[in-house]
């Protein structure tokens, strides 16, 4: 391991050097980043998933930005470019692309026009206009000693290819550069204009004459107008003063009035040809970079958020995706997700016949299996669909007022990729796309954990530019999520998937498939135990996945909590210690205890003895019976019906840096931009996260549409704020 490597680790976190190398240490030994962060604590002091996965990600990248800096200076060093003030700012460079920035200048090609210049034998002419202070120097006088017959026919050819020497010597000074990128940087105006192309929808309408300083430009700003850029519908630049450049870089590089000119002229070249040019690909590319990070970071928590919703239990459900024409798909779906049926009705049909049936099948349906909840996807016909279903239940209810079933509408997102995909037919290969997609939205309302890991997170909505970042940290990053998701909350080994089983710390895809293969054969799992009899599930994969899996049947109250087998010992320590009884604990006995005595008393850790007292205070998953989907307004049933200081009720579905986008029951979601989220005047918010979640309800109301586009705008209205 590098030395300097950790200690960059440490100093960027801002945690010890030891820290950092033990925990390096216990991930080259094959732990994973749940088991490190829930297990190890004691070894890593106290590292949280995110920050295990930091030291990794840091760590292995700052490997190869010293590699890359070593490189860079070895190459600069060979051509003799390799001076005290470079040298010290690639080893200041905290990322890999400034140490780009600073090599870029230097990456002059074989043939150049200095390089010619340079041939002709001029770089002694161009050293001596640089440097000479003698105020009688001629330098047409020196000029003529290069003059020759077959390339260099008079002084003033001379003196023309020297100043390209020079405009290249002043392109790798490091602290022009500096101050140039500096300039643009704290002065520039970027500058956008649409192109004689077509912008189908209008999307950069914004865009197509505007203006705004470098600096203050926000993320999401240039994520859309890279796009621009990219599809060729907007041009993109930097404006900048550059009179004021010119005048700093002339009185950096004046030496004598009578090489002025020449130097003045070399620098005005330098700039347009050499500095500019790059400077301005710099900025953007820093710009971008810092949005991308941006971006991803609000992705990956949108995803952590989703995924974390919580779940519901007992809840038999009657599964509808919505249509017209082709109709309503519908499934019935046990309380533990099971397919039992799958019909399609036909309530929006102009025949009365169609109509008819389709309220004898509902009532057939309900009357054969006991549903608790009807649940509509809020895609097409939803709103026509919840009306026909509350009619439907208000019907019955008044003939049988035991009857209790409720409807609530959910979201579809991702629901249409799932049953296009492997996954969906390798688990319902005799059932139609549809159906599966119904499943799929009734699932997601019982479990979204076991749902959504099914599906490709850029499917579900939540992001932003998510196709214009780079994929593989992307990719990476929302696998980080999912994999942390799905072993906080823990899987239930005796109802998982093979699909969910992947992401549990320890299991390979193979592993996984041996599990649920094992319990076909052999029946439901009796104990975390029993598990060293999966095939292939070695010591080492028993020790990094136990702890997350969960037998809620187990006769071992610790196997369905987060306790590690390793940790059984001391758990039955604690409960005889503390005299808890496992059948009805005294939470707040255990909320009382002194962490710190209990564990010098058993001769343990904090860390441990929380995580076990923790476990015991709470061994299952997030789940809630009240558990709602969309609050409906009754009032909207489409876009016409909005009207400027409307009040509704909505719910969060995306979140992004410069606001929220809201779901009020229409297939235009309404826009809260950051501004319009605030308490009071005196609310400062950084990010729309600090404020909502994504699936929370809130009050809002419109205050601008536009009919051309149908986008709505709107802002919160804080009740007690």
């Amino acid at each position: 391991m590098s030395n300097l490597s950790i200690a960059n680790v440490a100093k960027k976190m801002q945690i010890k050097e030891e820290q950092v190398k033990k925990t390096l240490e216990l991930l080259n030994e094959g732990a994973t980043v749940p088991f490190i962060s829930r297990y190890r604590k004691e070894v890593t002091g106290g590292l949280d998933e995110e920050q295990v996965q930091a030291v990794a990600t840091l760590y292995e990248y700052d490997v190869e930005l010293q590699k890359r800096k070593e490189y860079v200076k070895s190459i600069l060093e060979e051509k003799k470019l390799l001076n005290p003030e470079i040298e010290k700012k690639i080893l200041e460079a905290q990322t890999k692309q400034e140490v780009e920035n600073i090599y870029e200048p230097f990456k002059v090609g074989k043939k150049t026009k200095a390089t010619d210049a340079l041939a002709l034998g001029l770089g002694p002419l161009a050293q001596l206009i640089m440097t000479n202070t003698d105020e009688k120097f001629n330098v047409f006088h020196e000029a003529r000693k290069y003059v020759n017959n077959d390339t260099l026919k008079n002084a003033d050819e001379v003196i023309e290819q020297t100043k390209y020497i020079i405009a290249q010597e002043i392109s790798q000074d490091i602290s022009v550069r500096e101050y140039v990128k500096n300039q643009l940087f704290d002065y520039g105006m970027i500058i956008t204009k649409k192109k004689n192309v077509d912008d189908p929808g209008l999307i950069f309408k914004q865009y197509y004459d505007y203006k705004e300083k470098v600096k203050n430009i926000p993320n999401h700003r240039i994520l859309a107008i890279s796009r621009g850029e990219e599809k060729n519908i907007l041009s993109y630049t930097i404006e900048f003063n550059e009179k004021v450049i010119t005048y700093h870089l002339n009185n950096k590089f004046f030496v004598n009035k009578r090489t002025a000119k020449i130097i003045n002229e070399a620098i005005k070249d330098a700039l347009d040809r050499l500095i500019i040019p790059s400077i301005i690909r710099e900025i953007k590319t820093d710009l971008f970079k810092k949005a991308e990070i941006e971006a991803i970071e609000v992705f990956a928590k949108n995803l952590e958020d989703l995924l974390l919703s919580p779940a519901t239990k007992n809840k038999r459900i009657l599964s509808i995706d919505p249509g017209y024409t082709n109709g309503c798909k519908c499934v019935v779906i046990d309380q533990n997700g099971n397919y039992l049926e799958g019909f399609v009705v036909y309530p929006f049909s102009n025949s009365k016949e169609n109509f008819l049936e389709t309220v004898k099948k509902m009532h057939q349906i309900l009357d054969t299996y006991p549903i608790d909840l009807i649940v509509i996807g809020n895609g097409t016909a939803s709103r026509e669909t919840e009306e026909f279903v509350a009619k439907l239940l208000t019907n019955r209810h008044a003939n049988n007022k035991n009857l209790n079933t409720k409807f609530a509408i959910v979201s579809e997102v991702g629901a249409s990729v799932y049953s296009a995909s492997k996954i969906a037919q390798e688990e319902f290969p005799d059932l139609e796309l549809e159906y599966r997609s119904a499943i799929n939205i009734g699932r997601k309302f019982q479990d979204p954990l076991n749902e959504l890991i099914k599906i490709d997170p850029k499917s579900l909505g939540i992001g932003q530019y998510q196709h214009d970042v780079n994929q593989k940290e992307l990719a990476n990053k929302l696998a980080f999520k999912v994999e942390k998701a799905v072993n906080m909350v823990g899987v239930d080994l005796n109802t998982a998937t093979k699909f969910i089983l992947e992401y549990v710390s320890g299991l390979s895809k193979t592993i996984a498939k041996n599990i649920v293969d094992y319990r076909k054969e052999n029946g439901l799992f009796k104990s975390r135990d029993e598990l060293k009899k999966v095939k292939g599930l070695g010591a080492k994969a028993y020790e990094q996945s136990a702890g997350f899996l969960r037998i809620y049947d187990s006769e071992n109250f610790y196997d369905k909590t987060n306790i590690h087998p390793d940790s059984y010992p001391l758990a039955n320590k604690i409960v005889e210690t503390l005299k808890i009884d496992l059948n009805n604990i005294n939470k707040q006995l255990l909320l009382d205890v002194n962490k710190k005595e209990l564990a010098d008393q058993l001769n343990s850790n904090e860390y441990e003895i929380s995580l076990i007292i923790d476990s015991l205070i709470a061994p299952g998953k997030d789940i809630r019976d009240d558990k709602k989907g969309f609050i409906v307004n009754d009032k909207v049933l489409k876009f016409e019906d909005i009207f400027i200081g409307q009040e509704l009720i909505g719910q969060v579905q995306n979140i992004t840096n410069f606001g929220i986008f809201v779901y009020i029951g229409l297939k235009e979601n309404v826009l809260i931009h950051i501004t319009n989220m605030k308490r009071d005047a005196n609310h400062f918010i950084n990010h729309p996260s600090e404020v909502v979640s994504i699936g929370d309800n809130i009050n809002i109301q419109i205050i601008d549409f536009d009919k051309e586009t149908k986008k709505i705008q709107g802002k919160i209205i804080w009740k007690n704020a």
